[in-house]
């Protein structure tokens, strides 16, 4: 299967993953205070957090261990590892989530929600476990099935319960509860009988906690340069959790815009890019990534440029009248910090995941880190919510450069200039026909002028070849 159907593939959970996070900025901003979406989004921050820390390390090394068992013939065992590392790993979540609850229990917004914090980290790590081994094995119908259910069937639940009956940020989190326990019964089930047979043995699980840590720890820290910025606006401005509702609504819409579109080319991409690298060794997973890293630019560099031209009509469709006016004004900052992070989660960072290099790359990503934390301390007070805007993007931009940089001692993954030059003209050929476009307002406006980017952005690539452009309508209609 090449990358282009990998890609068509995927498209549904990328369309439904979208609505469900869209939604949520639309249908949250609206049914709650501004204070209790902006708890909603640190308790969200929180509870990804605690699953990174404790239960990733489970689902990185299953993912990464999966076509290795399934060449050797020994997927039972690999299944049963999965099982009992899951289970000695749930431990841990939940003490931390107690600690955290205790820590809180003061604050009724937010102890509300941790009992449902509680109950989603088992049923998360199970699914999450299943959907690894479903995207490795290359299952990609199950696997698109699964998390477009989570997603959707969380969403519409949890908005109906906070329109319903009301019970503020808690309610996103019911939602997820409920939906996330059909589908555990459904993966659960399917784990069990994967495992069937198989022993697991120290050796194994060994292996396992070796690969896995560092993967967890470099996803951490990446949440660390994600969402650090919305604890420390809660503490470091004075109407706090409001001004974190407003940056997260902003943050909602255009980062969650380009990393689903960047992750919709590497759910397609990374596995084919670890293929390779079995096959074939670093020269072969090189080669591979010219077409993965052509796709993710054909698709990220426009949702970025559409997304800071269209920031007006986008921001008074989508986010609710309280949170709107100084959202908007932070839309196209993050629209390109989130290209820039969709650049180095998905791209870059295989260059360590691929040759089990992932300690070194767990220290570079505490560059970022480190300088979000120290440039937040210094720009929030100063000048508020655009001091976190800015360190976000500071703080990427050094996460792409140090990953690029040292990731090419171990697998040469390209950038190429003469496709990121085409693909980048083709993207700005939008702005002046969305200059001219009226300012209708609402809907009218951002479907008007988002259906006219779309076209232009479509017609110079043509034109310039952007990213293969050409090659890919060729094969479409051949």
């Amino acid at each position: 299967m090449n990358l282009g159907r990998y890609l068509a593939g995927y498209l549904p959970l990328n369309l439904a993953s979208g609505l469900a996070s869209f939604g949520a900025v639309y249908v949250f901003t609206r049914v709650l205070s501004a204070e209790e979406y902006g708890v909603y989004a640190l308790m969200i921050w929180t509870l990804g957090m605690i699953h990174t820390v404790t239960l990733t390390w489970v689902e990185a090394a299953a993912y990464r261990f999966t076509a290795e068992a399934e060449a050797k013939g020994n997927l039972a065992d690999h299944y049963q590892t999965a099982l009992s590392l899951i289970f000695k790993s749930l431990g841990l979540a939940l003490a931390v989530a107690a600690l955290v609850w205790f820590t809180l229990r003061g604050s009724p917004l937010y102890a509300a929600t941790m009992p449902w914090i509680a109950v989603l980290l088992p049923m998360n790590v199970v699914i999450q476990v299943a959907l690894q081994a479903h995207k490795a094995g290359l299952r990609v119908e199950r696997y698109v099935f699964t998390e477009s259910f989570r997603l959707l069937m969380g969403f519409l639940l949890g908005a109906l319960i906070a329109w319903y009956f009301g019970l503020g940020s808690a309610a996103p989190f019911i939602g997820m509860v409920m939906a996330a326990g059909l589908m555990v019964l459904r993966e659960g089930k399917w784990l069990l009988v994967a495992a069937k047979g198989g022993q697991t043995s120290p050796a194994r699980e060994k292996a396992w906690v070796g690969y896995g840590v560092p993967v967890a720890a470099a996803l951490l820290l990446d949440l660390v340069v994600a969402g650090v910025d919305r604890p420390m606006i809660a503490a470091l401005m004075p109407d706090g959790e409001a001004a974190v509702g407003v940056y997260a609504a902003g943050y909602g819409l255009a980062d969650k815009t380009v990393l689903l579109i960047c992750a919709w080319a590497a759910m397609a991409g990374g596995p084919l890019l670890l293929a390779a690298y079995e096959r074939g060794g670093p020269n072969a997973a090189a080669e591979q990534a010219q077409g993965f890293i052509r796709m993710l630019l054909f698709v990220g560099v426009p949702a970025a440029v559409g997304i800071a031209l269209v920031a007006r009509p986008l921001g008074e469709a989508m986010i609710g009248e309280g949170l709107r006016e100084q959202a908007i004004q932070i839309l196209p900052y993050i629209a390109f910090s989130g290209l820039m992070n969709g650049l180095t989660i998905h791209y870059f960072a295989h260059a360590f995941q691929l040759v089990h290099r992932t300690r070194e790359g767990v220290l570079l990503m505490l560059v970022p880190a480190v300088l979000k934390v120290v440039l937040n301390l210094i720009l929030i007070p100063q000048i508020g919510l655009m001091g976190a805007v800015y360190s976000t993007l500071i703080s990427y931009a050094s996460g792409v450069a140090v990953l690029a940089l040292f990731g090419r001692r171990h697998v040469a993954l390209p950038l190429p200039p003469g496709d990121l030059l085409r693909i980048g003209l083709s993207a700005l050929a939008m702005w002046p026909v969305i200059a001219v476009l009226p300012a209708i307002g609402g809907w009218a406006e951002l479907i008007l002028k988002a259906g006219a980017g779309a076209l232009v952005y479509a017609a110079a690539a043509l034109v310039l070849d952007a990213g293969g452009a050409r090659t890919l309508v060729r094969n479409r209609f051949a």
